[in-house]
């Protein structure tokens, strides 16, 4: 059963992940490919993001793995030479609930430990990336816009240093009173406070127009910092962030706890403390699901690997829809928030219970 199962298995986890992968490379391609993006940040990102990829690549790939191994024994005849035995599909299914409670063990590893470590580690890198983007895009002689309501000019850039000669900066964000900045040196600092981009301005003069008034201010400084981008900008430029994803289970029940305090309405973050712990257990439902449905095939050698990628398709949709709808129930009070992340994994199980009660009663091999 191993033989069978677990090749498969490691083939479709292996597809699963490269796809996923790409998957969200393309979504950050703006990030992930951007000017000042080293090699080692990509394979950085890759490494913190894989657990996450897992947690969902892994439990697809086991159901497919169950389809084609044991399909496989069906288009050789021995699960109706099984049958013809006495022996219905529970024969079967030792070895897929064993390898599924192992997985199950993985998966709630990475779900509660592992998978938001890597994902706090790849927004820390994302964020970064970012800043370090939005300051490499900085040209000599060409007036820089996609600065936050700033128009930023700069005669001369050092590329080795990033520093800035005869800098000119247009403030633009109180409409009302803008803002012009002079100075013969400067350079952003992507570490600037709270995470955001600072432009560091050395030896410049000041210069803004009065409201209503003819009057004009100048005033000279010896340096002077400029938030260029806050780190609530920043995150909305990276896609990779998902409410409570790069959290623990102990940290999602702070964060929640502490903003129902002050009255805001967080049961998504219960119905996520729940799903961690959850989701690593529909291995064992789709191990049932499996079992139930892989020979259905038994003896037609044309269509086993077709119908068994229709089940995996079917299962896992019905799955995640079945998530996305008991957690959205959750999240407005309609569920409580344990059953909301629980009932998809419980109604596969039933499911797979069902098909295999069914086929013994009818006296059909798995």
């Amino acid at each position: 059963m191993l033989s069978e199962v677990v090749p498969p298995f490691l083939a479709a986890l292996l597809f699963f992940t490269q796809l996923f992968f790409v998957a969200r490379l393309l979504a950050q391609a703006d990030v992930i490919f951007g000017s000042a993006v080293r090699l080692v940040d990509v394979g950085r990102i890759l490494l913190f993001v894989i657990p996450s990829m897992l947690s969902y690549g892994l439990p697809i790939a086991f159901l497919l793995g169950i389809l084609v191994g044991l399909g496989r024994l069906g288009d050789d005849r021995e699960i109706t030479a099984l049958a013809a035995t006495g022996h219905g599909p529970q024969a079967l299914l030792a070895t897929p609930l064993l390898l599924g409670a192992v997985l199950s063990g993985v998966l709630l590893a990475t779900t509660t430990y592992i998978e938001p470590k890597g994902l706090k580690n790849a927004r820390i890198l994302t964020s970064e990336m970012i800043k370090r983007n939005l300051a490499g895009d900085v040209k000599p002689g060409v007036f820089y816009e996609d600065l936050s309501d700033l128009t930023l000019f700069a005669g001369d850039v050092d590329k080795k240093t990033g520093r800035l000669r005869n800098v000119l900066v247009e403030d633009a964000r109180d409409p009302r009173q803008p803002i012009l900045v002079l100075a013969p040196d400067g350079r952003l600092d992507t570490k600037g406070p709270g995470g955001s981009l600072v432009l560091e301005l050395h030896g410049g003069e000041l210069h803004r127009a009065q409201p209503r008034t003819d009057d004009y201010a100048v005033a000279s400084f010896d340096q002077a910092r400029v938030q260029v981008v806050a780190e609530n900008e920043i995150s909305g430029k990276n896609r990779m962030r998902r409410p409570g994803e790069h959290m623990t289970p102990a940290e999602l029940l702070e964060d929640a706890k502490y903003w129902t305090a002050r009255g805001l309405d967080v049961r998504d973050r219960f119905v996520e403390y729940h799903r961690r712990f959850a989701h690593p257990f529909v291995t064992i439902a789709f191990a049932l699901v499996g079992v139930a449905v892989a020979g259905s095939a038994s003896g037609r050698r044309s269509g086993g690997k077709a119908k068994a990628f229709a089940w995996t398709l079917g299962a896992v949709v019905g799955y995640f829809v079945l998530g996305k709808m008991f957690a959205t129930m959750g999240s407005r009070g309609t569920l409580p928030a344990w059953l909301a992340a629980w009932l998809p994994v419980f109604v596969l199980t039933l499911a797979g219970l069902a098909l295999l009660l069914w086929k013994r009663a009818r006296g059909e091999a798995a």
